[in-house]
């Protein structure tokens, strides 16, 4: 299960951005989870919260937004949605077009933003805008 790893790289980088404002407490994780990013969002967001459960973030939200596929057609430049990994072979709604589509949303994981706190409980909002894999 490669969501395992990518579940403690996210812990990681959040962690990381939280420190680099003074903050040692996670109080909200987002991530934004592409159709097409090779994780199963169930299994992500099961990863993370087993691994939030054992850390001083044990209370911290978690957001998982399962971002839908996006292509344009290389043809007649119509874009479409797509539900997962078919829609790469669906035929373009405008000009009926099935091969050629180039994806322009559906293969990110980001880390889209973070809410951390402060020892003394004064939250801090934190952005981060990295991505795992494109």
């Amino acid at each position: 299960m490669h969501e395992m790893s990518l579940a403690m790289n996210i812990l990681e980088l959040a962690e990381e951005e939280a420190a680099k404002n003074g903050c040692n407490r996670l109080s909200r994780i987002c991530v934004d989870c592409g159709a097409l990013c090779g994780a199963m969002p169930e299994a992500l967001e099961f990863c993370l919260k087993c691994l939030l459960a054992e850390t001083a973030h044990k209370d911290a939200i978690l957001e998982l937004v399962k971002v839908p596929v996006k292509l344009r057609c290389l043809i007649c430049h119509t874009v479409f949605e797509g539900a997962g990994q078919d829609s790469l072979w669906q035929p373009c709604p405008k000009c009926g077009e099935i091969m050629g589509h180039d994806v322009e949303q559906g293969r990110e994981l980001v880390l889209s933003r973070i809410e951390a706190c402060h020892d003394d409980n004064i939250p801090a909002p934190v952005i981060s805008t990295r991505a795992f894999s494109q």
